[in-house]
């Protein structure tokens, strides 16, 4: 009758601006590259560290990211 509710997702300021990352991000080995939905790779330690509070102003939320996970969730 319910779906199962969860998010498989989260942003991280990476230095080009907030990106979203699969949940499996989290738990890659840290030396190995992820890619945000939009495409943008990184090695996993920088989604794995929580930035600082200005991380998280300064930088700009991805549209590209957020149309993705807009359109999964509809």
């Amino acid at each position: 009758m319910f779906k199962a509710a969860g998010v498989d997702w989260f942003w991280r300021p990476i230095g080009d601006g907030r990106h979203a990352f699969h949940a499996d991000a989290k738990s890659a080995e840290p030396e190995d590259s992820v890619k945000s939905y939009c495409g943008v790779e990184v090695e996993a330690v920088r989604v794995q560290r929580i930035p600082g509070e200005i991380a998280w102003i300064t930088e700009e939320t991805c549209m590209d990211c957020w149309r993705t996970i807009a359109e999964r969730n509809t």
